[in-house]
């Protein structure tokens, strides 16, 4: 005769595999934000981005583009004067003229209001922008920059820095 096997699990079974999901679940999932990253390697990427358009903008259009820090934001103007008769230091990029924007491809960044020009990206919730050596990095008709760096700020830690070589304007 043969003796019949049980299927299933037992109750310590059952109850051993439950408190193993409870411990993970309590431990391990909170550490599996899968959004979290994301939105400040996008800035990164948006503020390299930001740049290396604004020394091609200046390049193209034989002028000098300023790219401005303004709290988290930045802000892309050029100068409309002759470019011969300045220097890089003297270059004055206002910010209150649409005719002096410097329209960024895609327009505002999504994490900027509404009413937000195409001039300026801005950072998104728990990314902020810190470090600028100066208040605006200046890229002459040439390519050059004034040079300087942006460090983007995620959880009270640095993720990332971005420089721009003063002699070329290489972004990096």
């Amino acid at each position: 005769m043969m003796r019949k096997v049980p299927s299933g699990f037992t109750m310590v079974e059952l109850i051993v595999t439950m408190v193993i999901i409870g411990i993970l679940a309590v431990v391990v999932l909170p550490r599996f934000d899968l959004l979290r990253g994301f939105d400040e390697i996008g800035y990164r990427d948006q503020v390299k981005a930001t740049l290396e358009y604004a020394r091609k903008a200046a390049v193209a259009q034989r002028r000098f583009v300023c790219v401005t820090r303004s709290g988290n934001d930045l802000i892309a103007t050029r100068d409309l004067r002759d470019p011969d008769t300045l220097s890089i230091s003297t270059a004055n990029c206002t910010l209150s003229s649409p005719g002096n924007w410097v329209d960024l491809p895609g327009g505002p960044a999504r994490d900027c209001p509404a009413a937000t020009p195409a001039n300026q990206i801005c950072a998104p919730s728990g990314v902020t922008l810190g470090g600028a050596s100066t208040a605006s990095l200046v890229f002459s008709p040439l390519g050059v920059s004034t040079g300087g760096s942006y460090s983007i700020v995620a959880n009270s830690a640095t993720t990332a820095t971005i420089t721009v070589e003063a002699e070329t304007g290489y972004v990096r």
